[in-house]
């Protein structure tokens, strides 16, 4: 072997090629795979964007991102404690607006006896209808992120009310108070009440929403046994009163549990008419809220005349006082536990049956002619209408596309049931004037209006089903 130092020309040659080849001289000292790490090292970057995997990256579409689905902590400290706040916000509002029944016999036999049925049933109408026409709007503000306010402001105008309506004598006074009044703080809180407790959960949202409309129906239990008792003995402005106190004590009691979540950070409302547009052009979206529409305009006729009904028809002084008790007790214990049979099946595969049921029992009212069977129909009719309310809301929002539609979508479908809400009663009351009965009142016609509404429903929610 010649040396490089006998070879001058030799020597360049080598220190060339070394110049040449960066790798050729730490092959010498390194095993092949340093050897190739080195190398790939070495290479040019304009190679490697060159080659047939790199040119096919490079001039591939590029890939939408997939959203995230929405999370739902379904559980939590959070998540229960903005349950039990809503279970007092509708045990103390929503409980009293069904124990209208209530209010309707005593008024009629009081202060407004001057007055037909159906006038007075317009002011639990209004009160109705205010609720469920201002879910738009209650529902564009939660989900603007203005919870805490609508909570806030609406739990004041409610107390407002009550101390107002306490002290009511005329009809103006008492309309004011109790339907316009009222009827406002009921439908700024409703429709974000639910929306906020919906918003913790999707596994188990059936279940807990209907335990949140359980609060609104033990209320009303508790509430017609209480007003019963003290209109009678310490009067009309006392017992609303009272009620005014404990209502003020619970709707704080609320503001301080309720939060909204914290993740989901507020948002611009987008404009209004999209959203009605995007609403009809889903027709599953309008066809249940038409179901639920038909199905409110009959469901509220037996609530709302259920104590004058059995007074008419040869019940006890003792059942003409406790039937919307019992009604309404019947309808807690649905309220709750059909939730899990609505979260295990589908809101709209059990609602079917049970607006079934509220139908017949309307039919089967004008067989209730003695206690046993006023006591019968409470018991079967408060159990179904008090399961189609729990499941009203969750269909409406089981539709929505995301949770930032759960208010808006709730709204829009409460205008529907608005106006079902606004002119049920009145009809009912306009039909009983016009058919008069040699025994007394004739309810057969009321009883044909109500259960045919409630069918039409339940043709409605069936067909959404099918789609």
């Amino acid at each position: 072997m010649l040396s490089t130092r006998s070879n001058p020309r030799a020597a360049a040659d080598a220190q060339s090629r070394a110049n040449d080849s960066p790798t050729t001289t730490v092959a010498a000292f390194a095993d092949s795979a340093d050897v190739e790490k080195v190398s790939t090292l070495d290479k040019d970057p304009v190679d490697e964007l060159s080659s047939p995997a790199a040119h096919a990256l490079e001039t591939s579409p590029e890939v939408d991102e997939v959203p995230a689905a929405p999370y739902f902590p379904d559980g939590g400290r959070r998540a229960y404690l903005n349950t039990v706040g809503g279970v007092l916000v509708l045990f103390s509002t929503f409980g009293l607006s069904n124990s209208w029944a209530v209010f309707q016999a005593h008024l009629a036999s009081n202060q407004l006896k001057d007055y037909p049925a159906s006038t007075i049933s317009w002011i639990g109408s209004v009160q109705l209808f205010a609720l469920f026409l201002l879910g738009l709007p209650s529902g564009r503000l939660f989900d603007s992120g203005y919870f805490r306010y609508q909570l806030a402001g609406g739990s004041a105008l409610w107390c407002f009310g009550m101390y107002m309506l306490s002290l009511s004598d005329t009809f103006y006074q008492i309309f004011l108070s109790y339907a316009v009044c009222l009827g406002i703080a009921l439908g700024i809180l409703f429709a974000g009440t639910i929306s906020c407790v919906g918003s913790y959960f999707k596994r188990k949202r059936t279940l807990m929403m209907g335990c949140t409309a359980g609060g609104a129906a033990l209320g009303a239990v508790l509430f017609p046994i209480a007003l019963n008792n003290l209109f009678e003995t310490r009067g009309f402005g006392f017992g609303v009163r009272l009620l005014a106190y404990i209502h003020t004590a619970l709707l704080i009691l609320a503001n301080v549990l309720m939060r909204p979540r914290d993740d989901l950070p507020p948002r611009k409302a987008p404009p209004i008419l999209p959203q009605i547009a995007s609403f009809l052009g889903q027709p599953q979206t309008w066809f249940a809220s038409l179901g639920c529409a038909f199905v409110m305009l009959g469901m509220f006729i037996p609530i709302f005349y259920v104590q004058v009904f059995a007074e008419e028809h040869g019940a006890s002084a003792t059942v003409v006082q406790y039937c919307a008790a019992i009604l309404n007790g019947s309808a807690c214990v649905a309220r709750v536990t059909v939730g899990f049979a609505a979260d295990r099946f589908g809101n709209l595969t059990v609602a079917i049956p049970t607006t079934v049921i509220i139908a017949t029992m309307i039919f089967a009212m004008l067989g209730a002619t003695n206690s046993g069977g006023v006591i019968a129909f409470c018991i079967v009719f408060g159990a179904a209408s008090g399961a189609w309310v729990s499941i009203m809301a969750p269909s409406l929002i089981s539709l929505s596309a995301s949770v930032r539609e759960f208010g808006v979508r709730t709204g829009l479908g409460f205008i529907l049931i608005s106006v079902a809400a606004l002119i049920g009663s009145p009809v009912a009351g306009a039909i009983l004037r016009a058919t008069p009965s040699s025994t007394g009142t004739n309810y057969l016609g009321v009883c044909l209006f109500g259960g045919c509404a409630v069918l039409v429903g339940t043709v409605c929610l069936r067909l959404e089903l099918s789609r």
